[in-house]
């Protein structure tokens, strides 16, 4: 049985929730995570509140997916001025005076580092990092100009009564959206109930175009990603209600375009069955308590709120990063029975197995902090430690840097 609050009980001391509701409107990025791992999606929006006010976990900064998000945010800043004035593409003399009324591309950048940094300034996992993300993204910047600038040389926009407002309501008629190019529009679909943000949406008479922007390396996922949104669109009874089809799929990435079949009727109604299928199936598993996880050796290490999955720790030991293959070097996450603080700013430490046979391996926990708060008797969970194994006597150092977290066990 759920219990009516739908309280929980979490391992990590601080750390107790409550289970959120299933999503009422479904996306592919939705539907993805939770077909990855229920567990990690429900604990990702559960509510905190001796964490934090805000309903969900607070997300580890990553820097790789940060640099990401400010590219994305660029582009997205351009094409949407870019549409606005008419532009046809960003060789024109139109998008030139789009982007010097924008300040130049450098501050467009400049706006987004700063955008996307003061969303991380109320996440309180992020306070330690964040001087050094905001350092490294404006060291990127000529990167992040030269990625922006190349995705932005291959946009072709078509100009039309679209570019008169941003808002698509003011030009939906009888028969839909007019001709033009429409930036960052949601699409929206009943049976199943689902919606999607595309990048780029353009029309005219005879096409209909559909480009979403990746800021990484291609994926597989990334294809059936613009599939759905085509699917979104022919379905769309507001935006699209004579159900025009999509003509050209397109994946934007920084270096290569890359254009995807665009489904047909049957290719669609195939689809749109199987969106259902899985989306039913998704609300199944997320009705369970506790959740399904679903260990996996190569996403587990990336999930932002793996310390609070005990199957994580279960599966993988109390060294599960080194067991996924890291052998004498590199980043990992510790689970650690401390023991006795053995200098100023190093404690000594054991490997707290969940298995019985593991051993207890003595680990050396190094930091900068000498208040870090490691009691001994205590048992933590000390995720992102730099950790060094000697080859010959296998013995673990392990260095708690700015990457590094420390949370600690609940007493049993």
């Amino acid at each position: 049985m759920t219990p009516d609050d739908e309280s929980f009980t979490s391992e990590i001391v601080g750390s107790n929730g409550q289970w959120p509701p299933p999503p009422e409107v479904f996306s592919y990025s939705t539907l993805r995570e939770i077909e990855r791992c229920p567990n990690q999606w429900m604990l990702r929006r559960a509510r905190f509140p001796e964490v934090w006010g805000q309903t969900g976990y607070p997300d580890l900064p990553v820097l790789p997916a940060i640099f990401g998000d400010v590219l994305h945010l660029t582009l997205e800043t351009v094409i949407r001025a870019m549409v606005g004035s008419g532009c046809t593409d960003s060789s024109s003399e139109e998008a030139v005076a789009v982007l010097r009324n924008l300040g130049g591309l450098t501050a467009v950048i400049s706006s987004a580092i700063a955008t996307i940094g003061s969303t991380l300034e109320r996440n309180p996992r992020a306070s330690r990092q964040l001087p050094g993300i905001h350092q490294a993204l404006t060291a990127r910047t000529p990167e992040l100009r030269r990625r922006a600038q190349a995705m932005l040389a291959r946009a072709r926009l078509v100009p039309g009564f679209a570019n008169r407002s941003q808002s698509p309501g003011r030009h939906i008629g009888d028969r839909g959206l007019a001709s033009g190019s429409f930036a960052e529009i949601t699409l929206r679909m009943k049976n199943p109930s689902w919606l999607g943000r595309v990048d780029l949406l353009i029309l005219s008479d005879n096409e209909c175009r559909i480009v979403d922007y990746k800021t990484g390396a291609e994926h597989d996922s990334h294809q059936e990603q613009v599939r759905v949104y085509a699917l979104l669109w022919s379905a769309d009874d507001t935006l699209n209600p004579h159900g025009r089809l999509a003509t050209q799929l397109t994946v934007g990435y920084p270096d290569h375009d890359l254009v995807v079949e665009a489904p047909g009727q049957a290719e669609l109604a195939a689809l749109r069955a199987e969106l259902v299928r899985r989306t039913s199936t998704a609300r199944d598993a997320l009705a369970s308590r506790p959740p399904l996880a679903i260990p996996d050796a190569q996403s587990c290490p990336m999930c932002s709120v793996r310390h609070l999955c005990a199957q994580y720790w279960h599966t993988f030991g109390a060294a599960p990063q080194l067991s996924a293959g890291l052998e004498h070097d590199g980043f990992g996450d510790f689970q650690l029975l401390v023991s006795q603080r053995n200098g100023p700013r190093s404690w000594l430490c054991h490997s707290s197995p969940h298995t019985a046979g593991q051993n207890a391996d003595p680990i050396l926990v190094l930091a900068g902090d000498p208040e870090l708060g490691l009691e001994p008797g205590s048992t933590v969970r000390l995720i992102n430690g730099r950790f060094h194994r000697d080859p010959d006597t296998f013995e673990t150092t392990v260095t708690v840097s700015d990457r590094s977290e420390i949370y600690t066990v609940a007493a049993t």
